[in-house]
């Protein structure tokens, strides 16, 4: 995990709990001090959507056809 350092090196955050020299930072509370930290903090790790399952069609339904069995008669055509 990388250390946090502090973006604003010197300027104090404690009384308007605000960082005075750049506007897109934030102030984070450590174990032994505040420090400024970029406001939109970029997610490294791998986003995972969510999966959207595909509809039958009526006529699929109607001939008592299952996923699998739509999906092979699919890739025959």
């Amino acid at each position: 995990m990388a250390k946090t350092f502090s973006i604003c090196k010197g300027k104090r955050t404690s009384k308007p709990n605000k960082c005075k020299k750049i506007s897109s930072c934030k102030v984070a509370r450590g174990s032994k001090r505040t420090y400024c930290r970029k406001k939109h903090n970029k997610n490294k790790g791998v986003k995972r959507g969510t999966r959207k399952t595909k509809r039958r069609s009526e006529v699929s339904k109607l001939k008592g056809l299952n996923k699998k069995q739509e999906r092979t008669l699919k890739n025959l055509k």
